[in-house]
């Protein structure tokens, strides 16, 4: 099931653009949760590969080689952006962009950039507008994510080493919510791994997880966890988190963390969305084989339906409030 994460048609779409400073018309139209496979609000470090479209809203920092692109579908155009940097490229090592082209904000350093597909750079000033769209974007997304009812648990090990089940029971449309402990999930010394048993019904599932500062060191991600519809179709929202160390584990599903610096040297299968990323590992599309792989297919909450001018006061109240909560290395 496939849900467009910007809903740009009717009213209350275009109220809550308008208040993030979102052009309808303009190119941030394309930065969503579908088209992107990482979308990093300040700095971008990587050694390896990024499979789909990248967008860094500041620089992209480390002299390392990184290929990007590396699996967009062959109808991509040399024309789409396929990497959006709004600041500089660090001075270093040629980068390999397999499909599409680099639209720049600030300055490449003299940096070769191989055109596989036959793209360009192109500077574009528009850049730091689409950042602030998808940066206010992704906060209330996180924050809806965050409001929604859990109704599915986790089955904690407790007096010996045993797996960490997730029990996902569907909700409304499919959809199953869980709230955890980033510590009592991913620190647990009992954990041994992480187990995804699902009913017939769900189809797109939401893992809200607490805690600012999560170290992962216990357990790895095993049975539907690595299949590829659930990697696209899993979002782990980790809503007030600031520090992710994913350590050499594979993660697998969305991972939306706008306040969050990660650090992994484990791939990442799905979507990543965070203030900086440093890995020495692989980000993949989900559904990487379908014919169109998606970064992500599954659910993000709909922005509410005004009732009243109090919802539009509301709407634009909150858009400052997060502006003023991004928080900035």
């Amino acid at each position: 099931m496939t849900r467009n994460p910007f809903p740009i048609f009717g009213l209350a779409a275009a109220l809550v653009l308008t208040c993030l400073g979102f052009s309808v018309s303009g190119q941030a139209q394309t930065l969503d949760f579908q088209n992107y496979n990482a979308i990093i609000f300040n700095n971008l470090q990587t050694t390896s590969d990024i499979e789909g479209q990248t967008f860094v809203g500041n620089d992209f920092i480390g002299g390392n080689s990184a290929n990007l692109g590396i699996h967009l579908s062959s109808s991509t155009s040399p024309t789409d952006r396929s990497f959006v940097v709004g600041g500089d490229l660090a001075p270093g090592n040629p980068i390999n962009l397999q499909r599409g082209s680099l639209y720049i904000g600030g300055s490449t350093s003299g940096r070769i950039i191989n055109y596989n597909g036959g793209g360009s750079t192109r500077i574009d000033n528009t850049l730091a507008a689409d950042l602030a769209a998808i940066e206010d974007y992704a906060l209330l997304q996180s924050q809806l994510l965050l409001d929604l009812t859990a109704n599915s648990t986790v089955s904690l090990p407790s007096n010996q080493p045993a797996p960490t089940r997730f029990m996902a029971t569907a909700g409304i449309d499919g959809l199953a919510v869980f709230n955890v402990s980033g510590a009592s999930i991913f620190s647990n010394p009992l954990g041994q791994q992480f187990e995804l048993i699902t009913q017939s019904l769900v189809t797109d599932i939401v893992i809200n997880v607490s805690g600012t500062s999560v170290n992962w060191t216990q357990g790895n991600m095993v049975g539907l966890f690595n299949d590829n519809y659930w990697q696209g179709n899993i979002i782990w929202n980790f809503y007030e988190a600031t520090s992710l160390n994913f350590g050499s584990r594979n993660f697998n599903g969305a991972v939306l963390a706008p306040l969050a610096s990660i650090t992994t040297s484990g791939n990442i299968d799905g979507l990543v969305v965070a203030k900086n990323l440093t890995t020495s590992a692989e980000v993949h599309l989900p559904n990487s084989n379908s014919p169109v792989p998606n970064a992500y297919d599954g659910y993000t909450a709909p922005i509410p339906e005004p009732g009243s001018l109090m919802f539009i006061a509301a709407a634009a109240g909150y858009c400052l409030i997060l502006r003023n909560r991004r928080l900035w290395v």
